[in-house]
């Protein structure tokens, strides 16, 4: 009798970016699959067979953007930094467990920050993902995930990221 193995995956197809003006009105709203880093799954990989030494590691601390639309590094699963960090959101707006095996964070861009191109996101993750601090805090930490968006970001506009990890069978 043949044995059908169930392989777990990660999904991460969810990430929802919504644009708003001032008063509050949806500009645009785009759901985008982004590019899952060897480092995650090798982060995680760790992690099930009990090396929790880099356990740290894996806990999304901040989102980063940038401006390169691939040009200077195209999107990879090899991917460690973006390929032009220009701003850093050093904290989760919220967090949460929306059911089981999944954990959704939301990061929000204030209308005066980060005003100009956004071509690239990136989810940092770990203990040494630095704050910005004037681009102090540029390319550290853990990139566990990567995606290109497109946006000529004003000041009279609020950008939320919306992130949906999670892990099932397939």
């Amino acid at each position: 009798m043949k044995v059908k193995h169930k392989s777990i995956n990660i999904i991460t197809e969810n990430i929802r970016v919504t644009v708003r003006d001032l008063d509050g009105k949806i500009l645009e709203r785009k759901i985008l699959k982004n590019t899952i880093t060897n480092l995650l799954f090798n982060l995680y990989a760790d992690a099930l067979s009990g090396d929790l030494v880099h356990k740290d590691d894996l806990e999304i601390m901040r989102l980063a953007i940038g401006d390169d639309d691939g040009t200077i590094l195209a999107l990879a699963v090899t991917n460690t930094t973006l390929g032009n960090e220009v701003f850093r959101i050093d904290n989760i707006l919220s967090s949460s467990d929306p059911a089981v095996g999944q954990y959704k964070t939301l990061f929000y861009l204030k209308p005066n920050e980060a005003v100009g191109w956004i071509r690239e996101i990136g989810w940092m993750a770990g203990t040494a993902a630095a704050v910005w601090g004037a681009g102090a805090g540029k390319d550290s930490g853990t990139l566990i995930a990567r995606v290109f968006w497109v946006r000529n970001k004003t000041a009279a506009e609020s950008i939320q990221f919306e992130r949906l990890d999670g892990i099932k069978e397939a």
